[in-house]
């Protein structure tokens, strides 16, 4: 009876050496499930170049890597970024950031329905923000300012001017200071569902009847599917969109 090869646990996979993406230009670029779907489908098409389907196989490879890491590195339980979660939820957005043609940080976003403690009223009131939901640059390049060109590009990209109307999941002491750092955000109240709202995130809102939180009309946000100024180019028979050169 032949013994079945063990599974590969996710301290393994964050030790795993990130592959080469030879085909994917340095800097930015996003992708959805739908994106790496498409990509899937490009390499699964007959007569598809060897190129195409290793490019699939790598991409993949590189975004559960990444998302191993960002675990190991938070020290939490369940991987926040996968090819399997970002396919579950294809309105969730994953920025790329390459250097040398290998993946070096990612950035995950997505509009989520959060119910927060109102710093003033102190009452829970409904808001739906764009979320950072993981953000991850390797230990190997840190201090290196890649962290502020991926967040950066995401604001950009996502039509965020004001980076205190976003919420962030969970965020580590180390994404606390380099939030203060780079944008000067520091005060928030601490929320059940763990999720950090700064109290400038309350600014120019009022609270309907009902409880939600109304936005005065502003460019601070966008639409869950943003056009971007910055290039789209097509990588093995899929589009990276949002792509800003490194």
């Amino acid at each position: 009876m032949r013994r079945r090869p063990p599974q590969l646990t996710k301290t393994k996979l964050a030790d795993e050496e990130v592959p080469e993406l030879t085909l994917v230009p340095d800097g930015v670029s996003r992708w959805t499930g739908s994106d790496l779907d498409a990509l899937l489908n490009a390499a699964r098409r007959g007569g598809a170049e060897a190129a195409q389907q290793d490019l699939e196989r790598k991409l993949c490879r590189t975004i559960d890597i990444l998302g191993a890491r960002s675990q190991q590195a938070q020290e939490i339980n369940a991987v926040l970024t996968s090819v399997a979660r970002l396919r579950e939820n294809s309105t969730f957005r994953l920025y790329l950031l390459t250097q040398n043609h290998r993946g070096v940080g990612i950035l995950k976003v997505g509009v989520k329905k959060l119910f927060v403690t109102h710093p003033v009223t102190c009452g829970l009131v409904e808001v739906d923000p764009l979320c950072v939901l993981d953000f991850y640059v390797d230990e190997s390049c840190q201090r290196q300012g890649y962290g502020k060109m991926l967040y950066s590009h995401m604001l950009k990209a996502e039509h965020v001017s004001r980076p205190e109307v976003l919420a962030i999941d969970r965020p580590s002491n180390k994404l606390l200071g380099f939030l203060r750092k780079h944008y000067g955000l520091a005060a928030y109240t601490p929320q059940v569902n763990n999720f950090v709202v700064f109290h400038s995130f309350f600014d120019h809102t009022t609270v309907s009847e009902r409880g939600k939180l109304l936005r005065a009309p502003s460019p601070a946000r966008a639409s869950p599917f943003p056009s971007s100024a910055n290039a789209t180019v097509a990588i093995g028979g899929a589009k990276a969109k949002n792509w800003t050169p490194g």
